[in-house]
């Protein structure tokens, strides 16, 4: 069952179960006032009908009845006399003696039933019962009482069916009300319940999108104050951080199928030249400068793949390195790294500017070289000659952070390529590297490192104006 049809019939249930309840209780509650209030009104006239009789005693001490039949028409005569219709009104009285013998009636109803009033009569007490007689409703008070040494039973019957009678108008108009309410509830509950689910259905369908790969799907929320509005920007939270995990999955697939694909390259082209040069070698019907120019293309392609070998396993025990941790000089790190690449720069001529603040960090001084000569060797490289190298370092405006970079003014790397030339083998131009003897791994190297100690490296290039390579140190790294 859907969760807006069980709201729908719980609710309706529950509707049901209260209003009607609450309707009987009341319509009993004003029916047993009623009743109440009908039955002291009905004990009141008793009262009244048996202080009378004692009130016209004196007329039967002077008749002075020696007999039942004195006794009846003396009753008679004072009922009918001194009684008379105010106060019995359209009520019916009987008198019976002591024998439950009738000595007067004021009663239409023929009752072939067992009178317990009459029999259950006490002296000085009233009794009522409320009875149904042929459907109809009578309430019957009766009391025994002493009068001139002659017992009397006086039993006064009220018709009560107007009482019952406005209880079955009062259920009828309650139930025809009850049926309305109910109509118009019911509408109102399926229009609310509706609405209110509609945007859970709208998440439901939204996920079966994301389910069958539309990852891009979202759901609109208008109220983002109530629990489903909340539930609808949370999946959209969670559909966005899906989809950015399903694009970084894709990334990194991407990232690995270029890898394969350029170490299968990189493997390949040495390969190809030491098998061909080899085969060449094994022939023997070759010339001296043949064979001098076939050793050395075997020779030179051997210590690329030596160089490679030896690159990759750098990079591996990089990624399994512990970490290790001393007190370094920032500057003698950078000065380092200068120092192992002196000869490169002094080959093209070019002219290194220091402009850094010394700050002291925890972390291997072999990695953090390393690090660095990876950085510099590039700007070198894509430097032209007698040109000019930046390297910079102070902590950033208000804040703990301290930035060190290295700024180049040479080829650029295209925007195309900022995102992918931290992955392993990737090169921008690669005919440019290869004939620099580069494998593609540098800035590979760099990023494990930075990883490594929590550092931060990233780029800023604009082609043909240069790069800067900028490294952050945080709080965790800088000891004071």
């Amino acid at each position: 069952m859907k969760f807006w049809k069980k709201i729908f019939i719980y609710s309706m249930t529950l509707f049901l179960i209260i209003f009607n309840g609450a309707g009987i209780f009341i319509i009993e509650n004003i029916h047993k006032r009623s009743l109440d209030r009908t039955i002291k009104a009905a004990i009141d006239e008793h009262k009244v009908i048996e202080g009378t009789l004692y009130l016209n005693t004196d007329s039967i001490q002077y008749t002075a009845p020696a007999s039942q039949k004195k006794l009846k028409d003396w009753l008679t005569l004072v009922v009918t006399g001194y009684i008379g219709n105010d106060v019995i009104g359209q009520d019916s009285l009987e008198l019976y003696d002591d024998n439950n013998n009738l000595l007067f009636s004021r009663s239409n109803q023929n009752m072939n039933i067992a009178r317990d009033e009459i029999n259950n009569a006490k002296l000085n007490e009233r009794l009522f019962t409320v009875r149904e007689i042929n459907k109809d409703h009578y309430l019957f008070i009766s009391s025994k009482f002493i009068l001139q040494n002659s017992t009397i039973k006086l039993v006064l019957t009220k018709d009560i069916n107007s009482i019952y009678d406005e209880r079955a108008q009062n259920y009828n108009l309650f139930f025809m009300l009850d049926g309305l309410v109910f109509v118009l509830l019911a509408l109102g509950m399926y229009l609310i319940v509706k609405g209110t689910t509609k945007p859970i259905s709208k998440l439901s369908e939204a996920s079966k999108e994301i389910a069958y790969g539309n990852y891009s799907k979202r759901v609109e929320t208008k109220n983002k104050k109530d629990e489903v509005g909340l539930l609808a920007e949370n999946f959209n939270i969670m559909a966005q951080a899906t989809e950015d995990k399903i694009e970084e999955l894709k990334n990194l697939n991407s990232a690995k199928q270029r890898f394969i694909d350029s170490l299968t390259h990189e493997l390949k082209t040495p390969l190809t030249s030491i098998i061909g040069y080899s085969d060449l070698l094994i022939k023997g019907n070759i010339n001296e400068d043949i064979r001098f120019t076939a050793l050395n293309y075997i020779n030179s392609e051997s210590k690329r793949l030596e160089k490679l070998n030896n690159t990759l396993l750098k990079l591996i025990l990089i990624k399994q390195e512990e970490l290790r941790v001393e007190k370094l000089s920032l500057k003698d790190c950078v000065i380092n790294a200068y120092t192992s690449l002196s000869y490169k720069i002094e080959n093209k001529n070019l002219k290194i500017k220091f402009d850094m603040k010394d700050i002291k960090i925890s972390g291997d001084k072999q990695l953090i070289v390393v690090l660095f000569i990876n950085i510099l060797d590039n700007a070198i490289k894509t430097s032209e000659n007698n040109g000019v190298v930046k390297i910079k370092g102070d902590f950033l405006e208000n804040s703990s952070t301290y930035q060190l970079s290295f700024k180049d003014y040479g080829v650029g790397i295209p925007k195309e390529d900022l995102n992918k030339i931290k992955e392993p083998f990737y090169m921008v131009d690669k005919a440019r590297d290869r004939a620099k003897s580069g494998v593609g791994l540098g800035l590979a190297i760099c990023e494990e490192i930075c990883m490594l100690y929590k550092l931060e490296l990233s780029i800023e290039s604009e082609l043909n104006k240069g790069t800067e390579v900028f490294i952050s140190f945080f709080k965790e790294s800088i000891i004071s």
